[in-house]
């Protein structure tokens, strides 16, 4: 008779991979629009979509090195809607 201890890990798995292939469906209409360095940087952008009135959504991809200093280099990546990028425009 088989154990029910594999019962669990099979289920994680099936959940990570429903809510990875749901991530990708929701994610596929948004194209990386700017990589910002530092807050200064992130807000600059942010704030000329906002006045643009273009959609956006910012990804902090994960950093393992989360010492503060005075240099502030976080990575924010900001994404537009694929079809709204040619209204989005740095300046």
């Amino acid at each position: 008779m088989l154990g029910v201890g594999w019962v669990y890990p099979v289920i994680v798995i099936g959940i990570i991979i429903i809510v990875s292939f749901i991530k990708l469906y929701l994610n596929q209409n948004w194209k990386l629009y700017y990589t910002a360095f530092g807050q200064e940087n992130y807000f600059k952008v942010v704030s000329q979509l906002q006045s643009d009135g273009i959609k956006y959504k910012v990804k902090v991809p994960l950093q393992f090195d989360r010492e503060r200093s005075f240099n502030d280099n976080t990575q924010y990546d900001i994404y537009v809607k694929k079809d709204e990028v040619h209204r989005a425009s740095i300046k």
